[in-house]
């Protein structure tokens, strides 16, 4: 009987001793970022392997482990950061806290996290067209939901929940580079994702080498970043012309699948705490075009940068996601051999404002109340944005305070041709004088030919060959653009010549 008292004394003495020794360490990150530093932690001691690290929310500094690293377990807080340069070990989770009930793209910050757990742990996930509770997937335009793979890392999903509340992601920290692998086919959108529970450097302004826009461009692939916006329910346009920013942990986002079959490349060396107080204040002289229809607000941005030009500069100008269809947005088109292309950014140099006509699209719908506005910043002394619209034949100034052009729409709106942006001095506008400098002539397809900022009224067409012969000719009358139907020829060079009511204009194009 005594010796077995003695025994069970003897294991409650080390269970005791186990359960003392297991502690929770908070970060507080005091002194620096070192996760070695022993003034760091909220016992004045580096976590041992069997304690518990708690790192909250609200600090100035967040832990770098350069050595290696062995704790029992990691709770982070939303908006946390954590980077191993070394092997660490230890069960991390990673709360990110969704603000609304709105749908996030979201990644795993952590390997070995799959859907199933996540729902069950998380709780209040959306349902589903089919009723089935579940996580979506993008490929190649379309969502597919489900519940039962683990998350990849690099590659982004959907979630949506019923309130809002913590995503937990558990698993283990990824201390390797990330080659994210997709399928798609070249010039399609592709959901990637954080891998890391760090910010990664998103563009140059970042880091000027290690970030995800330089390494993942060629020739095909926009160097744009689109991130869904769950606040505007729309996706907001970044690239290098944007400050500095960083994609935080759990961010999912959209890129341009590159044209060639190698993966995406998100690497250690990409990583920071940064979370986005790095901005860096505009010298540079900017225009924000907002478009506003019951409480929705839509922008498109304008930079003048040095270095750029008038056509399009990829990493500098990008276009709106184009991966779903949009009832409501404004865009622009570049200034100049404009091919079609909608621009949520367009970045052009800072001389000859006078001369820049910009083309605006709008997408809305018939029947509503479209607001335009602008915010400026830095432009030359004197210079001032006019909105023309050729269907009223109007310049409305916009960049004076609380200065804005409203109309009710009578049919859909869909395109160029009606709008435009002029950089001007207060010196008078006249339709004339800037109609033809504004036409935009181009292939929408093999067989079809856009004119489009045409002012109203009647208007006629040719087409001759080098070597002078006319292949095609019509008259017609136009509000502001005109689709043309090609016949059947010959790859080469064209010249185009069109005669409107305020003048001629000749153009040489190229149909492949």
């Amino acid at each position: 009987m005594k010796q077995k008292i003695t025994i069970q004394f003897i294991l409650f003495y080390f269970l005791s001793l186990s359960l003392i020794a297991q502690t929770t360490i908070t970060w507080n990150g005091n002194i620096n970022n070192d996760w070695a530093t022993a003034d760091n932690w909220s016992t004045g001691s580096v976590p041992s392997t069997i304690d518990n690290v708690d790192i909250p929310s609200g600090l100035t500094n967040y832990p770098t482990a350069s050595g290696a690293v062995t704790v029992n377990t990691v709770a982070m807080a939303s908006g946390t950061s954590l980077l191993a340069q070394n092997i660490f070990e230890g069960t991390i989770t990673y709360n990110r806290n969704l603000a609304t009930n709105n749908w996030y793209l979201i990644s795993s910050p952590v390997v070995g996290e799959d859907g199933f757990n996540l729902l069950n742990t998380a709780g209040d996930i959306t349902e589903n067209a089919s009723g089935q509770e579940a996580i979506g997937t993008y490929f190649e335009g379309t969502w597919t939901y489900d519940h039962a793979n683990p998350f990849v890392s690099g590659i982004g999903y959907a979630v949506k929940k019923d309130a809002s509340g913590n995503l937990p992601f558990t698993g283990t920290l990824k201390t390797e580079d990330v080659f994210a692998e997709s399928q798609a086919g070249a010039g399609t959108f592709v959901l990637l994702g954080n891998p890391y529970p760090s910010y990664i450097a998103a563009n140059t302004n970042a880091d000027s080498n290690n970030n995800i826009l330089t390494r993942n461009t060629d020739e095909l692939a926009e160097a744009t970043i689109w991130l869904w916006n769950a606040s505007t329910e729309s996706y907001d346009t970044k690239n290098n012309a944007s400050n500095s920013f960083h994609i935080a942990p759990v961010q999912g986002f959209f890129v341009k699948k590159k044209n060639n079959n190698s993966p995406y490349y998100i690497t250690e060396s990409m990583q920071s705490h940064g979370t986005g107080a790095t901005f860096q204040k505009n010298v540079r002289p900017e225009i924000k075009l907002s478009l506003t229809s019951e409480a929705i607000s839509k922008k498109s941005e304008i930079y003048y940068i040095s270095g750029t030009t008038k056509s399009f500069d990829n990493g500098y100008d990008s276009s709106i996601f184009g991966g779903v269809s949009h009832e409501f947005i404004v865009y622009t088109e570049v200034a100049e051999n404009g091919t079609g292309r909608k621009l949520g950014i367009q970045s052009l140099p800072p001389s000859d404002y006078e001369n820049m006509v910009i083309p605006v699209g709008v997408i809305a719908e018939a029947n509503k109340e479209i607001i335009f506005s602008t915010e400026t910043s830095n432009l030359p002394t004197g210079i001032n944005v006019y909105l023309e619209d050729r269907i009223e034949n109007t310049f409305t100034k916009l960049n004076d305070a609380n200065s804005e052009y409203k109309i009710k729409t009578t049919e859909k709106l869909d395109g160029v041709g009606r709008f435009y942006l002029h950089t001007k001095s207060s010196s008078a506008l006249s339709i004339d004088s800037v109609d033809l400098n504004s036409i935009r002539i181009y292939k929408t397809n093999a067989n079809n030919l856009r004119i489009s900022g045409l002012a109203q009224g009647s208007s006629s067409f040719k087409l001759f060959n080098l070597l002078g012969r006319e292949v095609l000719s019509t008259s017609f009358s136009t509000n502001g653009n005109k689709d043309i139907t090609l016949p059947n020829l010959a790859s080469g060079v064209y010249i185009v010549q069109l005669e409107a009511e305020s003048g001629k204009l000749n153009k040489k194009i190229t149909l492949n």
